[in-house]
């Protein structure tokens, strides 16, 4: 403020020295003590540090504040970035610490991962202190699109119209999915692990915590079928051997199939021959009619396996490709809550003994017939939409319960079914006829 008006008074010159020293003495006197002490000996060291307190609190706010922007775009920003968004807004609050450990700490890190141990421990604190966590970024729900919504409404017309083609036949519809989900051999899941120099040992040799098998359950609508459908597991040759297998086969479920090819991926040729088990077990029940709905898997859509299901009396329905995570039954009710309690007693025993290959697959078998078995599907499918009552459908599908109250009563056609699948699929009008002559009936070649 004194040179300020110092430099103002000097700039004028219409006054004498005399008034230049008058003014600057007024504004002397008039001054508080503070102003004169701070213009004599600087900031204090507690206003320094009240200062810089201050500083660190509004770019910490504004960091959390960035790393919610960033959620918002489908984004989760590691600790190197937040660090630097944070020392970022320091600098521009007026109190720079890229000189500082921080900012030693994340140029480190870019070099040696054993130099970023700063880093960490600050991310550390700094997701204590705001609530943030280290973990993927959870998707929101499907976006209740336009293009969506009449997929949605095309998969319930196409599900609806099989549902009355079966009651005109005299048959009551049975609601089936099946779906392909991987199972490690090791799920590993975290835990609490003694520091170093303790050594933990591991239940399963290094080979044997590699790869995994394709678990491939069925579940229905109705709780006295459901026992009675069959599941498989598919295993690569390399990864599960044959006297593996064997000493693990006395507790194997009747209904469970363990088949070890070549590879462990679906393809046409298992996906009849799961057909064929699903038919085999439907055979001593005719007054169901099995409707099998599952995704756009090229196995699952290929001409063959659909050939296949008409020869065997199963109708299919497919699950349109941009919505298997928010519309399949076994993607929302199943899998995630089956591979949590696989992980939880694969730890169980992990810790009580050595775990052999033939003993986690007992687990496996064990699991499979108690969780499959015990549970009612039929709410979770009327959560989805799949039931003919009004229901209060599943979250994953808000923004869709007018398309489910609209649901046209006609049978769909050629361009609603076609749209259900992948852009590249080939959807002819012979392949239309393939997927829907089994419900029409032979001799109705009429296009819909």
């Amino acid at each position: 403020m004194y040179v300020a008006s110092r430099n103002k008074a000097r700039g004028n010159c219409f006054h004498s020295a005399e008034q230049v020293r008058e003014f600057t003495e007024s504004l002397y006197l008039s001054a508080s003590v503070e102003d004169l002490v701070s213009l004599e000996c600087g900031e204090s060291q507690s206003h320094a540090r009240i200062r810089q307190s201050a500083v660190v609190f509004l770019a910490e706010m504004r960091a959390v504040d960035w790393v919610e922007h960033q959620n918002r775009c489908g984004a989760a920003p590691s600790s190197a970035a937040m660090a630097h968004a944070f020392l970022t807004f320091c600098k521009r609050l007026g109190h720079d610490l890229w000189e500082g450990a921080l900012a030693r700490a994340l140029e480190n890190s870019r070099v040696n991962h054993s130099s970023g141990r700063y880093l960490r421990k600050w991310s550390e604190d700094f997701r204590a202190r705001w609530n943030i966590a280290f973990r993927v970024l959870t998707p929101a729900p499907c976006l209740a699109s336009p293009d969506m919504v009449v997929k949605v409404q095309s998969l319930w017309q196409w599900i609806f119209w099989l549902r009355r083609r079966c009651l005109a036949a005299g048959k009551i519809p049975l609601l089936m999915n099946l779906d392909e989900t991987y199972v490690a051999w090791s799920p590993d899941p975290p835990g609490n692990v003694v520091r170093k120099p303790r050594v933990v040992r591991v239940g399963i040799a290094p080979k044997r915590r590699r790869g995994g098998f394709t678990f491939t359950p069925i579940i229905c609508t109705d709780e006295r079928v459901q026992p009675l459908l069959p599941r498989f597991l598919v295993a690569n040759r390399r990864v599960l051997s044959a006297a593996v297998l064997r000493r693990a086969l006395p507790n194997k479920p009747a209904n469970l199939h363990v088949w070890r090819e070549s590879s462990g991926w679906s393809t046409s040729r298992l996906m009849c021959r799961m057909l064929g088990g699903l038919a085999l077990t439907m055979a001593p029940l005719p007054q169901y009619q099995a409707i099998l709905l599952f995704d756009c898997h090229g196995s699952h859509i290929s001409p063959e396996t659909v050939r296949c299901a008409n020869r065997l009396g199963v109708w299919l329905c497919v699950v349109p490709a941009e919505l298997t995570a928010a519309i399949q039954p076994l993607d929302r009710l199943a899998f995630s809550a089956f591979k949590i309690r696989l992980r939880q007693q694969y730890q169980q025993d992990l810790g009580a003994r050595e775990m052999l290959p033939e003993q986690y697959l007992r687990r496996v078998f064990a699991l499979s017939q108690s969780f499959f078995n015990a549970k009612r599907w039929k709410p979770g499918f009327a959560s989805l939409g799949f039931e003919p009552h009004p229901v209060r459908l599943s979250r994953s599908l808000q923004g869709y319960e007018e398309a489910l109250a609209l649901v046209p009563a006609s049978a769909p056609t050629r361009e609603q079914i076609a749209q259900l699948f992948p852009r590249n699929y080939v959807f002819t009008d012979e392949i239309f006829d393939l997927w829907t002559c089994a419900a029409r009936g032979p001799r109705a070649r009429v296009r819909l």
